[in-house]
């Protein structure tokens, strides 16, 4: 048997090795709207059902250089968002949505 140690594994490595070893991992599709109104769409495959009763989800979205990024930002100052299952018939269009855009930019334009 092989054995891991993330400790001693960079970052990319753990990222690599969790994201080929739980498959096929569904990917979400978040929109949310800044407080200037501008939407915001970005792709996310760390999500998933956390209970039921609540109903809860988790959503992990990572920090750009230090700062929350757009998504994160407008979650917590409007408190609301959506979430979409992407489809196969999709995906290349959605992984288009991860492009690094100014926040008064919408993704989905």
């Amino acid at each position: 048997m092989q054995t891991l140690n993330p400790r001693t594994m960079s970052e990319r490595e753990n990222y690599l090795f969790l994201t080929g070893s739980i498959i096929p991992r569904p990917i979400a599709f978040v929109t949310s709207i800044s407080q200037d109104g501008t939407l915001n769409g970005a792709p996310f495959s760390y999500f998933n059902i956390v209970s039921a009763e609540p109903p809860l989800i988790s959503l992990s979205v990572q920090h750009d250089q230090g700062k929350s990024k757009d998504t994160a930002r407008n979650i917590l100052e409007k408190k609301e968002f959506v979430i979409h299952i992407v489809d196969e018939a999709n995906v290349e269009k959605i992984n288009m949505t991860a492009a690094r855009l100014q926040p008064h930019e919408s993704e989905l334009t």
